[in-house]
């Protein structure tokens, strides 16, 4: 008999984006949304006793909640602020009000991706599954799996 254990775990959080698109869209614009995220992992136990320390999901939230996300593809970076250029628009942020991540638009598809990632990061060898559901408003999400070898 196996035993197939998981945690479940969702925060909203508040930020905002733009999207680079190729068509006209009022994405584009610098606007926001209440984020719900959904996170389920599937694993072993630890030897602490647990799958993942949901502290270290809080500290994910912590880092984007309230602030501007932004792709790396947009930016120069300075001193004290991030130089967003994009969309006819020229942006100066401080450094403390910006995330910037590493993907090349600020979708829901790359910030489900950009969760997993981050995760995985602190993911020891008992995970073998990652879910990730990002939703930007109460109609539409976006889900990325990672399913991890020996799974």
């Amino acid at each position: 008999m196996k035993i197939k254990r998981k945690i479940y775990w969702t925060k909203e959080f508040d930020s905002s984006h733009l999207l680079d698109l190729p068509y006209e869209s009022k994405c584009k614009r610098i606007h926001g949304h209440t984020y719900r995220i959904e996170i389920e992992i599937y694993g072993d136990i630890n030897e602490q006793g647990m799958i993942f320390d949901f502290n270290h999901l809080s500290d994910l939230i912590k880092e984007l909640d309230h602030k501007i996300i932004v792709s790396k593809n947009w930016i120069e970076e300075r001193e004290e602020f991030i130089v967003v250029k994009k969309n006819q628009k020229t942006l100066e942020i401080p450094r403390s009000e910006v995330v910037v991540i590493d993907k090349p638009n600020v979708t829901a598809e790359y910030l489900a991706e950009w969760f997993v990632e981050k995760i995985l990061e602190k993911a020891d060898k008992n995970i073998y599954e990652i879910k990730v559901r990002v939703w930007e408003d109460p109609r539409s999400y976006a889900e990325v799996t990672l399913e991890l070898q020996g799974s």
